[in-house]
């Protein structure tokens, strides 16, 4: 049974590595997100700071490293929190404009980034400061992240990304005594860095 599952991997790791996407490529970006809120005589203000750096082994198969911090302030209070997950990322979906068929050896050589739909699943740590203001020590914990994605293709090395991810969070006592989960939806670009 280790042999056919092998051998299955092998092929489709293989069959992947024939596509236009230069192994090796890189891509770096990201995406911030605001909000403030005001009721009564308090307010809250929330910053989200997300960052990308992908590795491509093909054009259909890349490892991504998304950092993600959260900065909370509200009633006199500061409140840290960050997420670092590693991924691997597979193409399910073409859905580049490209004919491949009848486009050119000349624009197929040439194209860096494509449009498509990727699925992904890894893990990471999560890092969170107590709400406790006598507290300073930061708590860490891992996580598991699952997640899907579109990438649109907005000039030859620039793309639109979009990400929604389901992330489990590891209980780490004694901040957290159970495991939470967490629903993230990401917008951001990116910029392929290394040809």
């Amino acid at each position: 049974m280790n042999r056919w599952a092998f051998f299955i991997i092998a092929i489709f790791l293989l069959g992947s590595a024939g596509h236009a996407q230069k192994r090796g490529s890189q891509e770096i970006g990201g995406g911030f997100s605001f909000w403030s809120r005001t009721e009564r005589d308090t307010s809250e203000s929330n910053v989200n700071l997300n960052g990308l750096w992908a590795v491509y082994f093909s054009r259909d198969f890349m490892f991504e490293l998304e950092p993600s911090i959260t900065l909370r302030y509200y009633a006199e209070n500061l409140s840290l929190s960050g997420l670092l997950a590693g991924s691997l990322s597979k193409r399910l979906i073409d859905v580049s404009n490209i004919d491949r068929r009848g486009s050119t050896a000349w624009g197929r050589k040439n194209e860096r980034s494509t449009a498509g739909v990727y699925g992904s699943v890894g893990g990471g740590l999560w890092a969170e400061r107590s709400e406790k203001i006598d507290d300073t020590k930061i708590y860490l914990g891992p996580a598991l992240v699952v997640g899907i994605g579109t990438h649109t293709a907005l000039g030859s090395l620039t793309k639109m990304r979009t990400k929604f991810q389901f992330v489990y969070l590891m209980a780490t006592p004694p901040l957290h005594e159970e495991a939470r989960t967490m629903f993230m939806v990401t917008v951001g670009f990116g910029v392929i860095s290394r040809i």
